[in-house]
């Protein structure tokens, strides 16, 4: 299922504190062009950042990750490629949910701690994958504080995959519980996004 032009399309980038809802201009296969609303004029948006997008196409609602391609703030137009779901699926042991989240973190095996930076791409109760221009090995364990929409999810995970791209690491990670906090946490904050995401559509 692809979207189409004409189409509306409801976005979350962790810059925005709230969803917002864009046109689609034009749409082809996994790249869509679409017009950015008023409230998004002093957003940040880079090429590579996730995206979270959600639409409606033959009566059916779909939620998909997605990256930015391009951004022409002149022009309020954002170009973003949705992620090819059986890329997604094959390289997950669990389902995963996609979103768009800012995340500090520290690695706890390093002496000192430095506070690094990343982008969180998508989540699951077991794990967590991530952008960052930081290159760690296999096997080294992150404290995280991921910044969701009102709150602030801290927790360790392991990182036990690791792909070099041009300009930044994608790590996948497995969440270490120590108990159910996190877990519920995780549950709860997916179940609320999908509430904000589809709703919008038909308003």
């Amino acid at each position: 299922m692809t979207v189409k032009a004409g189409a509306l399309v409801t976005i979350r980038h962790y810059s925005m504190l709230n969803v917002f809802k864009s046109t689609v201009i034009s749409a082809n296969g996994a790249r869509v062009e679409v017009r950015l609303p008023k409230e998004c004029q002093k957003a940040v948006f880079l090429g590579g950042d996730p995206l979270v997008v959600a639409y409606v196409n033959d009566d059916n609602a779909r939620i998909a990750g997605a990256r930015i391609s391009e951004y022409r703030k002149t022009e309020e137009v954002l170009v973003y490629i949705e992620d090819d779901p059986g890329e997604v699926v094959k390289m997950r042991s669990y389902d995963r949910y996609p979103v768009s989240l800012y995340a500090d973190y520290r690695v706890v095996e390093e002496q000192g701690r430095k506070k690094c930076f990343a982008l969180i791409k998508d989540i699951s109760e077991y794990g967590v994958l991530v952008y960052s221009n930081e290159s760690h090995f296999k096997g080294l364990r992150l404290a995280l504080d991921i910044y969701l929409t009102r709150d602030i999810l801290s927790l360790t995970a392991e990182i036990v995959r690791k792909e070099e791209h041009e300009g930044y690491y994608e790590y996948g990670l497995k969440i270490r519980h120590s108990g159910p906090v996190a877990f519920n946490h995780i549950k709860n904050y997916v179940k609320k996004s999908q509430n904000e995401l589809l709703p919008q559509l038909t308003k």
